[in-house]
C-alpha cells in the first residue's frame, strides 16, 4: 500500500522542522542535496528528481511523477531557504557520495 501524497508532504515539512536537509556546494558550482533520515542519510537531486530512498526508487517507475518524503522536504527547504550549507572540494565529496550511495 502505497503513502498519500498528503502524508509525504507531513513527513517532509517535518524534516525541514528538524533541520534535517543538507545542501552541498562542490567546488563552488555543482550542488547536491542530503536528506537526514531516521535510518540513514539519502542522496537527492532537484532536477531531475531523484532520491536515493527505496519509496522513490520503487515509486517512481509506477508514476515518473512521483516524489518521495526526501525529494518533497528539499523542496519546502529551498522555498523557505531553511537548510545547512556545506561548501566542499570534489575530493572532500567523494567518499560522501560514495557512502550515500551505498
Amino acid at each position: 500500500m502505497s503513502i498519500s501524497f498528503t502524508k509525504r508532504l507531513e513527513a517532509a515539512k517535518r524534516l525541514v522542522e528538524r533541520n534535517s536537509v543538507k545542501k552541498y556546494v562542490i567546488d563552488g558550482h555543482s550542488e547536491r542535496w542530503v536528506v537526514v533520515g531516521t535510518s540513514r542519510d539519502y542522496l537527492n537531486l532537484v532536477t531531475p528528481v531523484w532520491c536515493r530512498c527505496y519509496a522513490f526508487q520503487r515509486g517512481y517507475y509506477k508514476d515518473p511523477y512521483f516524489q518521495c518524503k526526501h525529494s518533497l522536504a528539499v523542496k519546502i527547504a529551498i522555498k523557505k531557504n531553511s537548510y545547512d550549507k556545506y561548501e566542499v572540494s570534489n575530493k572532500e565529496f567523494e567518499p560522501l557520495r560514495t557512502e550515500w550511495l551505498i
